[in-house]
């Protein structure tokens, strides 16, 4: 788990182009507590993994190392949601968007599109991907 951490708070720093000192800052801590945390010389306090969390946007498992299992995450949407509604159906396409990101970019930026012009498109998008199914068959 240390050796886990200490590789993925790196990569998440580097990843926002961050200096350790920049991160230090965000994180009110020393550079050298930063040093250490990806040296795998010791383990950030709970405060500081929670912290991280939230500044990467990533949750405390994924910094873990911890690997939800489909219920698990099922679960957690639930629970955040409020709702029963999420199925396997559902967490599926959730799985296969973060595999296309180019047609999630797509998709998310078609949600920014008032109401009546997304629903035209959304009409037009359903039906090729309709058609394509079929040709495809």
């Amino acid at each position: 788990m240390l050796q886990h951490m200490s590789e993925q708070i790196k990569r998440l720093r580097k990843a926002n182009h961050w200096t350790q000192e920049q991160l230090a800052q965000r994180l009110n801590v020393s550079r050298s507590k930063v040093s250490k945390w990806e040296n795998g010389e010791v383990l950030p306090d709970l405060k500081s993994i929670i912290d991280m969390s939230d500044l990467f946007r990533v949750s405390v498992d994924f910094l873990l190392g911890k690997h939800p299992t489909d219920e698990q995450r099922l679960q957690e949407v639930k629970l955040a949601y409020g709702t029963n509604e999420m199925d396997e159906e559902r967490l599926a396409l959730i799985r296969y968007m973060n595999e296309q990101r180019e047609l999630a970019k797509r998709l998310y930026a078609l949600q920014s599109l008032p109401s009546h012009k997304r629903k035209r498109v959304e009409e037009v998008v359903i039906k090729i991907i309709d058609e394509m199914i079929e040709a495809l068959k």
